[in-house]
This record gives structure tokens, C-alpha cells and sequence, in this order.
């Protein structure tokens, strides 16, 4: 049994409407079947000539990258989606937010932006993501990059067949990479261009916001306003296990809509990483 307050937890009527989108999106892209597709958060992903890609776990959204997302909007592209795997590669089992959650947050932001839009995708690889967004959107796709992801597009045991995935992956897409904290700018077989983002930019983490968020200090130089604000309306990175109850009633309104089961497991708080 919980001892921890149960309406920390509980989702209320007004949440639940709320949470509708993102967790009806998860659960599609759980499920998907055949080709890898993107299921938007809210309205759809419309006909476009240029898009960016911007793909991460988003745990939580960081000012970091939504400063990727405008650069890569300043840089011609004229949608940015912001995608999120039910499951991402390498990241399994990392400590929580609940999907729903992250998705959410990441959501907050984007109705301030009317070029951006987030949707959950039905496969991790990046590759994947560009094949599915090119088809929905029609454009020509660009991933919106730090230097430390891009040097894992190169990374062979992601692949079955590591050259004919950089092969479909060129096809796909354009690189658009950042700077990145301690990362050289990778040298890979791909059409690649700078990104260029503000100073303070390449310094920024998630990991940096969830620490910041488990001891209680201020967010407001780390995440969005928006994402402050469900980071600790939640108590998603918060010691203790009160968030436990809210992960049950997110991962049954994921589930309730279909067959896609996520079956979120986070870490326990002391053995964040």
C-alpha cells in the first residue's frame, strides 16, 4: 500500500480531457501495425513543402530543445514535428515521466507555436520517423540534430543492415545538427548542414532538469514555462513513490482506447542515472 497522499496521483474530469490526446496517440502508435507511421497529439500533419524532425524522449522538454525546434524553424523548415516512441532505443527503463505526461508537456509548449506539432511514432528509428513524416507531409524532411545524436546515426549495431540504412536514411532526409556540450560535429555519409543555436544552448540536459526537479530547486532556466509547470504540478521526478499512482491512471487511459499497451516501468528515484 501507498502511504503518500492518493490526490497527487488522481487524475481529475479536467485532466483526463486533457490527457485524451496524448494518450490516445501513444496507444495508436503502440499498436500500429505495417509501415511506421506518426500519430499526431492534436489536428494532423498537414501538406508541407520543408519539415523538421525533431526526436527525443522529451524527459522532460527542454528549453534546449525547443530552442532546436525554432532553429529549425528560422532555417526554412516550415512544420517541426516533435516525435516521441512509445519506447525509445537505449532508453528503456529510464526513470520516469509516464509517456503521457512527457508527451503533455511537450504539447504545452507547442499550441504556443503554430508550426509545431507533436505526435507519438510507432518505431524508434530515426529513419523510420523521416520515411513516415515525408509521406504524411509530402516535404522534404530534415532532422533537427545535436551533434551527440547524430553521431549515433552511425552507430552499426542499430541496424540489421547498417548501409542500406544510411542509404534510406540520406533518401529520407537532410541533417541539420547542433552543437552539443563535449561532441565533435560527426563527419557521417549524409547530407549535413550546421544548426545554429544560441550559446547556452549546447550546455542544456534533460538530465540536468531531472535532478534540478528531484531536489526542488528552480526550473525556470532549464525547461519552458509551460513544462515547469506540469514537471511539478506532477511530482513526476519528485523522491517517493506518490507518483506511482498517477503512472496507473495514465497507463489505463493509454489502454482503455485500444490495443496498444505501453507497459511503462520506471526505475525506482535511487537508481536514477
Amino acid at each position: 500500500m501507498l502511504s503518500l497522499p492518493m490526490e497527487r496521483g488522481v487524475l481529475s474530469g479536467r485532466e483526463r480531457r486533457r490527457l485524451a490526446g496524448p494518450a490516445t496517440a501513444l496507444g495508436r502508435a503502440a499498436a500500429a501495425g505495417g509501415r511506421p507511421r506518426l500519430e499526431p497529439v492534436e489536428g494532423g500533419l498537414p501538406r508541407v513543402a520543408s519539415a523538421g524532425l525533431l526526436a527525443g524522449t522529451f524527459n522532460p522538454f527542454t528549453r534546449a530543445h525547443a530552442a532546436l525546434a525554432v532553429a529549425g524553424h528560422r532555417a526554412g523548415c516550415e512544420l517541426v514535428v516533435l516525435a516521441m516512441a512509445p519506447v525509445s532505443l537505449a532508453k528503456e527503463g529510464l526513470e520516469r515521466a509516464h509517456p503521457v505526461d512527457r508527451l503533455d508537456w511537450a504539447a504545452a509548449w507547442a499550441r504556443r507555436h503554430p508550426w509545431a506539432v507533436v505526435a507519438a511514432a510507432s518505431h524508434p528509428l530515426l529513419v523510420d520517423m523521416a520515411e513516415a513524416l515525408g509521406r504524411a507531409t509530402g516535404a522534404e524532411v530534415a532532422l533537427l540534430l545535436g551533434a551527440d545524436k547524430a553521431a549515433q546515426l552511425a552507430e552499426p549495431h542499430w541496424y540489421d543492415d547498417p548501409a542500406a540504412a544510411m542509404a534510406r536514411l540520406d533518401r529520407a532526409s537532410r541533417l541539420l545538427v547542433a552543437e552539443r556540450a563535449g561532441h565533435r560535429q560527426p563527419d557521417l555519409p549524409l547530407r549535413t548542414a550546421r544548426l545554429p543555436t544560441a550559446a547556452w544552448v549546447p550546455e542544456r540536459s534533460a538530465t540536468q532538469a531531472r535532478e534540478a526537479a528531484a531536489r526542488g530547486l528552480p526550473l525556470d532556466d532549464l525547461l519552458p514555462a509551460a513544462v515547469a509547470r506540469g514537471v511539478e504540478r506532477t511530482g513526476a521526478y519528485a523522491p517517493g513513490d506518490a507518483y506511482l499512482v498517477r503512472i496507473r491512471e495514465l497507463e489505463a487511459l493509454t489502454t482503455s482506447g485500444g490495443p496498444g499497451k505501453l507497459r511503462f516501468r520506471p526505475e525506482a528515484p535511487d537508481r536514477r542515472r
